[in-house]
């Protein structure tokens, strides 16, 4: 495990930014680069400065990008809040080529999984963590280490005061994640955190134990985990 520590929001992203690119740099003489990235508002100054930084992705046309869960529409399982997101804050403002866009949604997933191991798997993953220690779909008291991409009920995300309470209405009953099993399996994994509501969290996972109630204490088990975080969310760990 690696561990990067900024002093604000701002370092945190450039720091995100090189590490970023210097993983995919890394992978240049591969024919196919697989990468995961996350929505949210952590990643927001990171994609604006991706999209100014993309000349410096030696091979951009060999990146493929993968979104690794996403809440479905209820009248469109095709598509759903993830997608959205990504889309909005990185693939239009960005340019990416579609054919290196590769849409998991309610629909495919089962597809899409067995695809994306055909492809020779993810090789990076952006990942943001939740108050409860959550990573992609993976919640406290829901997830279990050992489970692959899956379908989860909104029911079980109830009592997780990290998950915002959805419009039963507009979005679907179930949602789909990557599982601990296809994160670990990234050859690298890249977790940002930042402000004084992560510093718990990060506490735990850096000085507490590996325990399913934490979904990413796990992550520090893998050989390539960098963790990049500001002031704020290092002031429990103090690391």
């Amino acid at each position: 495990m690696k561990i990067i520590k900024t002093n604000d929001y701002e370092e945190m992203s450039i720091k995100t930014l090189d590490v970023f690119i210097e993983t995919i740099n890394n992978c240049k003489n591969q024919n196919r680069i697989n990468v995961a990235i996350t929505g949210g508002r952590t990643p927001l100054m990171f994609y604006k400065m991706l999209i100014e930084n993309l000349n410096r992705i030696e091979i951009l046309e060999k990146v493929h990008f993968y979104n690794f869960d996403e809440i479905p529409l209820k009248d469109d399982l095709s598509t759903g809040l993830t997608f959205k997101d990504l889309d909005e804050l990185f693939y239009t403002p960005g340019k990416i080529n579609s054919n290196n866009i590769h849409q998991m949604n309610f629909l495919n997933w089962k597809d899409f999984i067995k695809q994306l191991n055909a492809d020779g798997g993810l090789d990076l993953v952006l990942l943001g963590i939740g108050i409860d220690g959550h990573f992609c779909g993976n919640l406290s008291g829901v997830t279990k280490f050992g489970d692959s991409t899956r379908e989860i009920s909104m029911i079980d995300t109830q009592n997780n005061i990290s998950v915002p309470k959805l419009d039963t209405e507009k979005f679907h009953e179930k949602y789909v994640t990557m599982g601990p099993r296809e994160i670990m399996q990234s050859k690298n994994i890249l977790m940002i955190a930042n402000g004084e509501a992560k510093a718990n969290v990060i506490d735990q996972i850096l000085n507490g134990p590996v325990v399913e109630q934490v979904p990413s204490s796990l992550l520090t088990l893998h050989p390539n985990f960098t963790l990049i975080i500001d002031k704020e969310a290092n002031s429990k760990a103090n690391i």
